[in-house]
């Protein structure tokens, strides 16, 4: 019925785009296909008369939606005499589920921001309109962004080849990373460790030895703030906790005999106190808890917010030093990092409504956010306000740098918010601390990342049995993972294995690998 009804109406506004698109005998329409350029700062309105749309963004479970008093879509819409109007619930502390009411509503904004895989489900019944033609027309900056980045086609496009959302892109390669307590190091007169064994030689110091000098046996000397995370250790002997690239293909790292021995080693570690006892259930907080209170000893973490930590910290703790370190050389040989920052990491975008009666209006206003200006703009916010440019690079202001949550105090006024621009690292790098620059920067220049697993798009057919299987399947292995780890049960690599392939593992894999091939062929 939802696929019906959006047909219907979608018949009649691709009727219009191509109305639009073949009338070239305004003069106003030959106007507007000049702009906005690339690079120029003078980009040309949108439309000769100011236009309101609409737009459901709400995301990261109520914590971000779209205001209309956002300074930087203010100035977006001077430039482009478009502007938006939220009407997704404020109220509401589920993004998932007002994104679900929007479509079973039937009333579709003229923009609406959302994951790649609701895009695109919706957008195949007919709630948002396919791009491509709109981009080739009228978009040029986007056209540019396809052209030289042509994996956003190949993970955005749905599986009926269109495609129905821009993508929001991040910049920078480095994510996550290590980092250790180099003052307990030298406390200890120990060297940062540079092998898994060394790694255990020196947690196992930091648990007895008694590095904040209280005369407690109170320090944690491996902690991770998501409990998810406490996979990453599997990569210390050579393990993966999902599915990734090995020799060229694809591989399914729980299937694997290295995960079952990296859970015998990390279950000892903990029964050794080498773990945090809570890492399944300390939360989001971990870092603050056990660092503000001088126990916490080495993590694996985002590189800018954990090297900050010397910063707010030194006041309280004078000698706190936490730094980046490589990963430590694995069992097998390898430094790993098993995290990277894609691109398209976020897997979201904005698509345009069935029902936007301009939508040709609609791709050129989603045009200026990746034109120069637009993309300054998004990532900085106002100039005079957050940044003032200097050299023609953009520089932050005191009163952003001295905020203690520089990314939230910009999505106050609308920048660095899930919507289709072309992220900068360099914003980031402008409140890093030095350290965590430099680690970054190490990792990328020694290349310690594993292959990285490309979002592939799947079919109909596959989407439905993945959707099938996946979630039970990750269920048994994360709740298997932590019981192994807590001790409750022994490691049984066999039974494991056995179950599942009861739940169809081998299905699973067979779907990643097909659409894999055809990410290769496309």
């Amino acid at each position: 019925m939802l696929k019906k009804y959006f047909m219907v109406f979608l018949v009649v506004i691709m009727a219009l785009v191509s109305a639009c698109s073949n009338d070239t005998s305004a003069p106003e329409e030959k106007d507007e296909e000049k702009a906005p350029n690339e690079g120029t700062e003078n980009s040309t309105l949108v439309s000769k008369d100011p236009m309101e749309m609409t737009i459901h963004l709400h995301y990261n479970n109520g914590n971000v939606v779209f205001d209309d008093n956002w300074k930087t879509f203010e100035v977006a819409a001077e430039k482009t005499n478009v502007s938006l109007k939220g009407v997704a619930p404020k109220s509401s502390t589920d993004s998932a589920e007002a994104f679900n009411l929007m479509v079973a509503s039937g009333e579709i904004p003229d923009l609406v921001q959302g994951s790649k895989v609701n895009l695109n489900k919706y957008g195949k019944e007919g709630a948002f309109l396919p791009l491509q033609d709109l981009i080739k027309e009228h978009a040029p900056n986007i056209q540019k962004y396809l052209d030289e980045m042509p994996e956003i086609t190949k993970i955005s496009n749905a599986s009926d080849g269109n495609l129905y959302h821009i993508p929001f892109i991040a910049d920078g390669e480095a994510a996550e990373g290590w980092f250790v307590r180099q003052d307990w190091l030298d406390k200890l007169e120990l060297e940062v460790p540079q092998t898994t064994e060394e790694l255990y030689t020196v947690l196992k110091a930091f648990r007895e030895q008694d590095p904040n000098g209280n005369g407690k046996k109170d320090e944690i000397p491996y902690f991770t703030r998501i409990n998810y995370r406490v996979a990453d250790l599997a990569t210390l002997w050579g393990g993966f906790g999902s599915f990734y690239i090995k020799d060229g293909k694809v591989a399914f790292g729980p299937y694997e005999k290295e995960f079952s021995d990296a859970m015998e080693n990390i279950a000892k570690w903990y029964s050794e106190g080498l773990i945090d006892p809570e890492i399944f259930t300390r939360g989001n907080n971990a870092r603050d808890e056990l660092l503000g209170n001088d126990i916490g000893g080495a993590t694996h973490d985002w590189f800018g917010s954990t090297a900050n930590y010397n910063n707010t910290l030194k006041s309280q703790i004078p000698d706190f030093n936490f730094v980046p370190m490589a990963p430590p050389e694995n069992t097998k040989g390898n430094r790993v990092e098993p995290t990277i920052r894609s691109p398209f990491g976020n897997l979201s975008g904005v698509a345009i409504g069935y029902s936007n009666e301009d939508p040709v209006a609609a791709i050129k206003y989603l045009d200026f956010f990746f034109t120069e200006e637009g993309r300054r703009l998004m990532n900085y916010g106002v100039e005079g306000e957050t940044y003032t440019l200097e050299g023609g690079k953009p520089v932050f202001t005191e009163e952003v740098l001295s905020s203690s949550d520089i990314p939230g105090k910009l999505r106050e006024i609308g920048a660095q918010v899930i919507f289709p621009y072309h992220q900068d690292f360099e914003y980031e790098k402008q409140w890093m601390n030095p350290i965590a620059v430099q680690g970054a920067e190490d990792y990328i220049k020694n290349d310690y990342f594993m292959d990285h697993y490309p979002f592939v798009t799947m079919t109909d057919e596959e989407e439905k049995l993945y959707n099938d299987l996946q979630p039970q399947i990750m269920t048994y292995i994360n709740e298997t993972m932590q019981k192994w780890i807590l001790g409750a049960e022994d490691v049984d690599y066999e039974n494991f294995k056995s179950r599942l392939d009861q739940m169809g593992v081998k299905d699973l894999i067979k779907i990643h690998e097909d659409a894999y091939e055809r990410y290769l062929n496309d």
